[in-house]
């Protein structure tokens, strides 16, 4: 399944379509409206056309691992949490589409936006737009949509904040994480992938190959290993 790197708009098809109305209108011609295609999601961001639920294959836990695996690597090299987030799950999930004025808008948004910390962590809020834009309210020409399902799939995502960290709050997620950004980013990359696919593939994360074993739980096993 392919996605368009340089997609840097979800609306360009509607309001190519608004144009093209309003020139026929003017001409007295009748333009009727596309069919919409009934989709899980009401107001899906996909410039691909297909709608979900997105078929990848049976791929939903290699996708998970590589949201993990770029997200820590892109933090590590680059910095900038929220950006790294956004771009790990641009890069790793199909049917997100690796829009630039997006990542370009996540650029302020790191530790907390604020130098006290005490504001979102910046890879919560990277996922969370991730989230918006993929399923999130439209504005083309009025407000469009709801922000039902991507309030939703957002405290997911909370609760697996609360769950490893007790807050979503930069300055709090940093001393937990005991200040490792990189793995703060993967984390929070990997849960957003899995929540994504759980909601918009054709199986769903968790009905494919299981989970892998959690990188603490695995690092102490082969500590201890060493240890005997």
């Amino acid at each position: 399944m392919t996605k368009s790197a340089n997609s840097d708009s979800c609306e360009t098809e509607s309001t190519r379509r608004e144009i093209l109305g309003l020139m026929a209108a003017g001409a007295g011609l009748v333009v009727l409206p596309r069919r919409r295609r009934a989709t899980r999601s009401a107001q899906i961001c996909d410039p691909g056309g297909k709608g979900p639920p997105f078929d990848v294959g049976g791929q939903e836990q290699k996708i998970i691992g590589e949201a993990y695996r770029l997200g820590h690597q892109y933090e590590k090299q680059y910095g900038g949490c929220a950006q790294c987030t956004l771009a790990a799950l641009q890069d790793a999930v199909p049917f997100l589409a690796a829009d630039k004025g997006l990542f370009r808008g996540a650029s302020c948004l790191d530790g907390g936006a604020t130098p006290t910390g005490l504001q979102n962590c910046g890879a919560f809020t990277g996922a969370a737009m991730a989230i918006g834009y993929l399923c999130g309210r439209r504005r083309n020409g009025k407000f469009e949509g709801t922000t039902k399902q991507s309030h939703k799939l957002i405290r997911k995502l909370y609760k697996q904040y609360e769950e490893r960290y007790g807050s979503v709050l930069c300055k709090d997620v940093r001393e937990k994480a005991k200040r490792d950004c990189p793995e703060v980013v993967g984390l929070a990359a990997e849960w957003t992938a899995q929540i994504l696919l759980d909601e918009f593939s054709a199986h769903g994360a968790d009905e494919t190959d299981p989970p892998p074993v959690p990188r603490d739980l695995r690092q102490r096993k082969s500590s201890e290993g060493k240890d005997s």
